[in-house]
């Protein structure tokens, strides 16, 4: 799961712009299918206003506490994303064993975040899974996040994230990833965008996780 404290779109809102919020549910119309190939399984969810205001704010404050004396790098080893800091934001152990009392607000805000995130693993991986420390990542305002398909090991099953400070448009294109076989052709065209509110988390599952390539 990724944390995103900025973001600049590089595409139009178009039908997004009038949307209203809501939160505890996804909401497909923040899912614009509209250019999607036909065989698209609609796994691609957005949960509009998922943090309250006070979260969003817990989240930002520890975060630009952590990035303080990060210098923004020029790109990465997989050149994927450029002009951007990143930091792992690690759970306390006791958020999955202990009371919540004395927790950090924006460690049970990452753990009420995994636990949405549950019913999007396969059943058979639930009882015994193993989360992936979270990260957070802010782009200045000329960085990029080029299309790309996640590391199955060092992402895991599912892609998630949380817009913290702005909106921003996700475009997912079908892809070759990894461990797919050729029904996923880049050549087929279609594309299929995710309005991403600020305070809002969305999820890649199934085909979206691994035939699409995602970027910003």
């Amino acid at each position: 799961m990724s944390l995103s404290r900025a973001a600049a779109s590089r595409f139009r809102c178009g039908p997004f712009r009038y949307l209203t919020t809501s939160c505890g549910l996804p909401n497909p119309d923040y899912v614009n299918v509209s250019s999607a190939p036909s065989n698209y399984d609609n796994s691609a969810v957005v949960y509009p206003g998922f943090l309250s205001d006070e979260e969003g704010q817990s989240l930002v404050k520890e975060v630009s506490k952590r990035m303080k004396r990060r210098r923004f790098e020029d790109g990465h080893w997989d050149s994927v994303i450029s002009k951007y800091r990143e930091i792992e934001l690690a759970t306390p152990h006791e958020v999955d064993n202990e009371s919540t009392i004395d927790v950090p607000q924006y460690a049970q805000t990452i753990q009420r975040t995994r636990d949405i995130l549950k019913s999007y693993v396969s059943p058979q991986l639930t009882n015994h899974m193993k989360w992936l420390p979270c990260h957070a990542i802010d782009l200045s305002k000329n960085g990029r996040l080029d299309a790309h398909v996640d590391s199955v090991k060092f992402s895991g099953e599912i892609v998630a994230g949380i817009s913290l400070l702005s909106d921003s448009i996700m475009r997912l294109r079908p892809a070759k990833g990894e461990w797919i076989d050729d029904a996923s052709d880049e050549s087929s065209g279609g594309y299929v965008d995710l309005y991403l509110p600020k305070l809002s988390l969305y999820c890649l599952h199934g085909m979206s996780r691994f035939h699409y390539s995602h970027e910003l």
